[in-house]
């Protein structure tokens, strides 16, 4: 099971408290450094909310945080690791082109989580790699 704690990271308790901006870093750092993400999957696809009029699709760190947003959010769906390379290669196209904006982190409680173009997190995604 992938966790996001260890010894550098911080424990899921400590994250949920943390400020949708901060969870947001925290998921694009995890990305940069482990290469995958966790996605909501349901039967016709990735899970699609709707977030002030737009579509946005909620990703997460670790599959621990999906299954509480899942718990309370979209029981019927199951979290979905998602590689680096699948979403280079596959799903950034097919969100950019979908008009999909990308929730980082969500709280399960409050559907809060900060908001992204795809052009942004791969902008943010690329600058955080290169720091490394």
């Amino acid at each position: 099971m992938d966790l996001i704690m260890s010894q550098s990271s911080p424990c899921l308790d400590d994250l949920l408290q943390q400020d949708p901006e901060s969870r947001a870093e925290f998921c694009l750092q995890y990305l940069a450094s482990h290469h995958y993400l966790f996605g909501l999957e349901a039967k016709q696809g990735w899970v699609m909310l709707s977030a002030e009029g737009d579509a946005c699709t909620p990703l997460f760190p670790d599959m621990q945080s999906a299954q509480l947003w899942l718990s309370q959010q979209y029981p019927e769906c199951k979290p979905k690791k998602i590689t680096l390379i699948e979403l280079q290669q596959t799903l950034f196209g097919q969100w950019r082109e979908d008009e999909v904006l990308l929730m980082l982190f969500p709280l399960a409680d409050e559907e809060e989580g900060i908001m992204v173009k795809v052009e942004e997190l791969q902008a943010a995604l690329a600058e955080e790699q290169g720091g490394q």
